[in-house]
């Protein structure tokens, strides 16, 4: 039944760029990459329990990535992403093995700061404030930047990042990086290698962002240090945090929020509202529900299969014999 819930809803999201206009296709595109680095974010945050605000810069070190190797192939660019953002990852995760909570996330915000001046100080590499235009990606008679065509691309590392983390989830690995979660202490006299966990959890976050930021720099054409400061940062964390931490399904609800929700207020003529509402948002599913948006749909569900059998027994019963 699973199986054949879950290719309905490939066939349905593979039909949707046939049925929409460029605009909303490409709107939908951005979601499912933000989806990506937010996923990755789960990882470290949501499973791990390591609060980084580094994932926007490795999503612009992918992004920036794919701005300057636009000579080489796509699948050596890809390589090349992953690898740096690997070692990023792990330069980011080290010093901070010891710190935990607000400590953490400030030395990981350091981090974010160093990188946002790099590309604001190399200028001659970076293109500096003005940013660099990005060709898009050619493959066969079809290129990153077509609506249609950027949207396969996307949905396609969408899939296989979605899976790679359930599959990650299910494995030992995955149970580690809930037990460091937890508890430090009680994971540590089980014998889990916390500075292998943790570096290895922050390494795979920063190869989800890189890849999105690769991918996003191919199907928006350009790249600018503003896209990669602090707000992405808090933005991921946000998504990470409304859709339910330690839940992929989550990742993708909170993606949805960040991109869809500002597009609505945007379209209504209300931009200026976004932050003041969805701060308010924020707030009270932080209080209603702890365990994000997917805790509220799980409920729902649970209450819809109660009363759905309820009426069962009841027809049941009132049945002559």
């Amino acid at each position: 039944m699973r199986i054949a819930a879950s290719i309905v809803v490939m066939a349905f999201v593979g039909l949707l760029p046939f049925a929409l206009d460029s605009y909303w296709v490409f709107t939908l595109s951005e979601v499912m990459i933000y989806a990506i680095a937010t996923i990755g974010l789960d990882i470290v945050f949501g499973r791990a329990g390591q609060l980084s605000l580094a994932q926007a810069s490795f999503f612009g070190l992918g992004a920036y990535l794919a701005a300057l190797t636009t000579t080489l192939p796509a699948g050596l660019q890809f390589l090349l992403v992953v690898a740096t953002a690997m070692i990023a990852g792990a330069v980011v995760a080290i010093p901070t093995l010891r710190l935990s909570g607000l400590r953490l996330a400030l030395v990981t915000l350091l981090f974010g700061e160093l990188f946002i001046w790099a590309l604001d100080h190399l200028g001659s590499l970076t293109g500096g404030t003005q940013g660099l235009v990005v060709p898009a990606l050619a493959i066969g008679d079809s290129n990153s930047q077509d609506p249609t065509y950027g949207y396969m691309l996307v949905l396609f590392f969408a899939v296989a990042a979605t899976l790679t983390a359930v599959q990650i989830s299910r494995t030992q690995f995955g149970r580690r990086l809930l037990a460091v979660r937890d508890s430090e202490v009680a994971a540590r006299s089980v014998g889990i290698g916390l500075v292998r966990t943790k570096v290895a959890a922050f390494m795979l976050s920063a190869i989800f962002a890189g890849v999105a930021g690769w991918l996003y720099a191919h199907v928006v054409g350009f790249v600018a240090p503003p896209t990669f400061d602090l707000f992405p940062s808090v933005y991921f964390l946000i998504a990470v945090i409304l859709g339910g931490a330690g839940r992929v399904a989550g990742s993708w609800l909170g993606a949805a929020y960040i991109v869809l929700i500002p597009q609505a207020f945007s379209i209504i003529g209300q931009s200026n509202l976004f932050p003041i509402l969805g701060g308010g948002v924020l707030i009270l599913v932080a209080l209603l529900l702890p365990g994000g948006l997917m805790d509220g749909a799980t409920r729902t569900a649970g209450w819809i299969r109660a009363r759905y059998a309820a009426m069962r027994q009841m027809s049941s019963n009132r049945r002559p014999a």
